[in-house]
């Protein structure tokens, strides 16, 4: 109970702070984000239609999508994340902070793109092609920052063909760092080996897999100068598994030797959640 009322506080934050970056360092510089929110953006310009109802509206049919392949509690999560987004696009002033309109795309890019990270951390989403994103990355294994990216050049294309290039191309570095954000941010996708030498395998071993229940391989081992036998764990976690799985190696095995490497691929059966 605890940690969902956790998770509603800290997603409701992160999306004003969504909200916030798109009235304050982006639609007023004219720059869109792409997706859901980029389009809602065009019909704000040519309509006059508030971009928050628009985006509330869009998102019901990919309210449904999740529901059938992400699940009921990751909707629940998404929904209130955008009630709260529409609500802080409608209310925040559309005010430009900065004058500055390359050091708008940055900072609102950054804003925006640790606001989503943030949010999918914790189990939900902003809507939108998040939930495209967040589908095929656990079906393809890709980054979710990445696939983003790719989702929103047509609508960059868009913005080119109405407000002109050369506040598209602002838009495309925009869009660009919120991508590397959501992916330094959300690291679930990110995969580290773990190499293991100790001499409490089986103790060791056992908490690993109770704490993430993934296999690990025991593969016999030698040290070179002392010649005593060893036993050594091989195990792939994600990254933001990273603290919490260092935390256990030093409570068990304070001397243990620990080699941890960035994977590129991971083929086979690998739980990824």
């Amino acid at each position: 109970m605890f940690r969902l009322l956790f998770q509603f506080i800290g997603i409701g934050l992160c999306s004003i702070l969504f909200g916030f970056a798109f009235n304050d360092f982006l639609i007023p510089h004219k720059l869109t984000s792409g997706g859901v929110t980029g389009i809602a953006f065009f019909i704000h310009h040519f309509l006059n239609v508030n971009t928050g109802w628009i985006v509330l509206i869009m998102n019901i049919p990919l309210f449904i999508l999740g529901l059938k392949y992400l699940g009921k509690r990751f909707i629940s999560l998404t929904i209130f994340s955008v009630i709260v987004l529409s609500f802080s696009m409608k209310f925040i002033p559309i005010h430009a902070i900065s004058n500055d309109i390359l050091l708008s795309s940055i900072i609102g890019g950054a804003l925006y793109g640790i606001g989503v990270g943030l949010i999918i951390r914790m189990g939900g989403s902003t809507g939108g092609t998040d939930i495209v994103s967040l589908i095929l990355s656990s079906k393809k294994n890709l980054q979710v920052g990445f696939l983003n990216i790719c989702m929103n050049l047509l609508v960059v294309g868009f913005s080119g063909l109405i407000f002109g290039w050369n506040i598209t191309l602002y838009t495309i570095i925009a869009i660009y760092v919120a991508g590397r954000a959501v992916d330094m941010v959300y690291t679930t996708q990110t995969k580290l080996t773990l190499t293991i030498v100790t001499d409490k395998y089986q103790e060791l071993s056992d908490a690993l897999i109770h704490l993430h229940a993934r296999g690990i391989t025991i593969t016999d081992a030698e040290g070179a100068y002392t010649h005593k036998p060893k036993k050594v764990l091989t195990t792939v976690i994600t990254k933001f598994e990273l603290n919490e799985t260092k935390h256990t190696i030093k409570t068990i095995d304070p001397q243990a030797f620990v080699n941890i490497m960035q994977t590129l691929e991971v083929m086979g059966r690998f739980r990824k959640n």
